[in-house]
């Protein structure tokens, strides 16, 4: 089922998109010992939205731009480009980039282990030892059409071979993107259809660590995830996804396609309290527009939100941006 609406693109790119892998300098450090102001001190966090690494990472009409992680000390940028909008051509590449001296980004190159198969969404784990991400690349030697969840662990200064997470998290013939972690290696992800349709949308779940696996998933409540209403004629208006969770485990940015939001996709936020999440709530004005925003990024300490923003009046293909969170209600 094609989609040929602008719009209707533009909101499945909110829902679809998650890649990403490098190697890292061996002075990085395990996120649990980062204290201290924010590690972006050669580039500090602006108290607007910002454009990222112009030029360098965010590049504007010559490319797709697809989520962004940091190394935990900083020094090291990770993100999946396209050449044309994902998942419709389902090709996407994992790049990667050093901060250098002078406070610049190198010129980003392509991660040791995409470039092959369609990669997208990175995510490096607190410790600094694994790199999630999304492909489409073949499972036990089967192609697949569907996105699923894969990591690589961390070998001397470089990572691994992509290890697909398995049952437990990835489920047949669905896209599985985002993947984030908390420090106690619980994973937050999105699960849905290839394309908007009746009866399917995305929501956000979790999936506890054990041992070298992980528990089946399990979708978040209520509070976060939203449901179809009854003759909603819009397919997208409970898609929820691009879960980021903090370090801590305990606040969960992520895109919407809710009703009563500033655009297309708006940035919420739910904190845990105890075992349960609270209300989502929008993130506001500083960050959400009546453009479209989506694909979240916290720094460790919870001080930067990172995130993309497409203009639809001038370009579809987004850019992104940094800014602090002290003005934010992130609670």
């Amino acid at each position: 089922m094609p989609i040929t609406s602008p719009l209707a693109r533009r909101s499945l790119l909110l829902g679809l998109a998650a890649f990403g892998v490098a190697a890292c300098s061996d002075d990085d450090s395990p996120a649990q010992s980062f204290v201290g102001p924010d590690f972006q001190n050669a580039t500090p966090s602006p108290s607007v939205p910002a454009l990222f690494a112009p030029g360098v990472i965010s590049i504007g009409d010559r490319a797709w731009q697809w989520r962004l992680t940091l190394s935990p000390n900083g020094k090291e940028a990770y993100f999946a480009r396209s050449a044309q909008f994902f998942p419709f051509t389902r090709q996407a590449t994992i790049y990667h980039t050093r901060l250098q001296n002078d406070g610049s980004w190198s010129a980003p190159v392509v991660a040791s282990f995409s470039g092959q198969y369609s990669d997208i969404d990175p995510f490096i784990s607190p410790d600094n030892q694994r790199l999630y991400f999304s492909s489409v690349r073949p499972v036990n030697g089967t192609a697949r059409q569907d996105i699923d969840l894969w990591y690589v662990e961390r070998q001397g200064e470089g990572w691994g071979t992509p290890v697909h997470l398995g049952p437990e998290v990835n489920a047949p013939e669905t896209d599985e993107l985002y993947a984030s972690a908390s420090a106690d290696g619980t994973l937050y992800f999105a699960s849905g259809p290839f394309f908007p349709q009746p009866g399917k949308h995305f929501d956000i779940y979790s999936a506890e660590r054990r041992g070298n696996g992980f528990a089946p998933r399990v979708a978040l409540p209520l509070t976060v995830n939203t449901q179809p209403q009854a003759g909603e004629a819009n397919l997208q208006a409970a898609w929820d996804f691009n879960p980021e969770i903090s370090v801590d485990g305990k606040t969960l940015v992520f895109t919407s396609l809710r009703p009563g939001g500033f655009g297309l996709g708006d940035l919420y936020v739910s904190n845990r309290q105890g075992g349960t999440w609270s209300q989502a709530r929008n993130l506001g004005p500083l960050v959400n527009s009546a453009d479209d925003e989506y694909h979240p990024t916290l720094s460790r300490n919870k001080q930067t939100l990172w995130f993309v923003r497409a203009n639809l009046g001038k370009q579809l293909r987004g850019d992104f941006y940094h800014v602090r969170t002290s003005a934010l209600d992130l609670r």
